[in-house]
């Protein structure tokens, strides 16, 4: 009954209080956005030996069609409206909430290049500041400092975020030798078109890990974090026909509206991406039927099960550094 109350009363102080009554704004000098707009993330306090570092989702751009002014297709500002939702891995007064009581560090997305861009880009009469990494690199180096001796830490992020996760993972898990750490992309299976001008359009940052080639594959990045890093848990999770990532391989390949065929070609090159990598004990993965885009943020979480395994437990078992099953519908 204490407990009640107490989780009562700390719901109507957020309430009252607003965002800030859980999450702390740090600006970031020098950071931008992709309008040139200032950037800046967020710091939820909990337990400093369990660090949740997560990554923002928000679409992408890479040509004139798909960063001009009025596309739809990235954000070009900070945007934070998860945290006011609450919901999901948000919900921060829900015990069930497999990273209650963490310290939770939001990662805004806001430059359109997956968190990794280093570059500024005139794309006829406008610029876009693809400066990802320069964002997200003040960001670790503000954690780096201020929790210094973590014994569990989840990297996650939805959609773009997953990418994010997944390509900042390397300097993550090389800091911090001696934690426990998980590593899971939500939604992000890094389907793509053979040429596909993105990332070189960026000068992006990409993991330094073994064998990896210039431009490697999202499957190659996950199979070299597993080798790499035999103590630390990969895994990823998607839809089989998750909507906006068939959107954007649709864009990729020239359509504004995604055809039969494309949907059908991407939920099989997405199963084998998210398969590849599976010869890595440490890795694993969570399918789920259906065409949702992302998990973590959504008040689905609690609720999907797959056969006989709820993503709940699945996640809980990340979040404990165990390697939970395999899940296919």
């Amino acid at each position: 009954m204490k407990r009640l109350i107490a989780l009562v009363l700390l719901f109507a102080l957020a309430l009252a209080q607003g965002l800030e009554a859980f999450w702390k704004a740090v600006e970031v000098p020098g950071g931008v956005c992709a309008d040139g707009s200032p950037y800046r993330f967020y710091v939820s306090p909990g337990d400093p030996k369990k660090l949740l570092l997560d990554f923002q989702g928000g679409g992408a751009c890479w040509d004139q069609a798909t960063c001009g002014p009025e596309s739809r297709t990235y954000r070009k500002r900070v945007d934070i409206q998860e945290l006011g939702l609450a919901q999901g891995i948000y919900n921060r007064i829900s015990v069930a909430n497999p990273f209650y009581g963490w310290t939770h560090v939001f990662i805004p997305y806001c430059t359109g290049d997956l968190h990794v861009g280093r570059a500024t880009v005139d794309y006829g009469g406008f610029k876009v500041h693809h400066q990802g990494a320069r964002n997200v690199l003040a960001v670790l180096e503000y954690v780096f400092r201020n929790y210094t001796n973590p014994e569990r830490i989840f990297v996650t992020g939805c959609s773009a975020g997953a990418y994010g996760a997944v390509f900042w993972a390397d300097k993550v898990l090389s800091t911090y030798k001696s934690a426990q750490i998980a590593v899971c992309g939500d939604a992000g299976v890094g389907v793509r078109t053979e040429g596909f001008p993105g990332f070189n359009r960026w000068n992006s940052r990409l993991p330094e890990l073994p064998g990896l080639s210039a431009n490697p594959e999202v499957h190659e990045i996950y199979l070299a974090l597993a080798k790499t890093y035999p103590k630390a848990v990969i895994a990823q999770y998607t839809t089989v026909l998750d909507g906006t990532q068939i959107f954007f391989y649709a864009l990729m390949k020239g359509e504004t509206s995604p055809s039969e065929a494309t949907a059908k070609e991407w939920a099989i090159k997405a199963q084998e991406a998210v398969l590849r990598p599976a010869q890595a004990e440490n890795y694993t993965f969570y399918l789920a039927p259906g065409s949702q885009h992302c998990i973590l943020p959504r008040p689905e979480l609690y609720t999907l099960k797959v056969g006989e395994v709820s993503f709940l437990d699945w996640l809980r078992a990340l979040a404990e550094g165990k390697t939970p099953p395999r899940v296919r519908p």
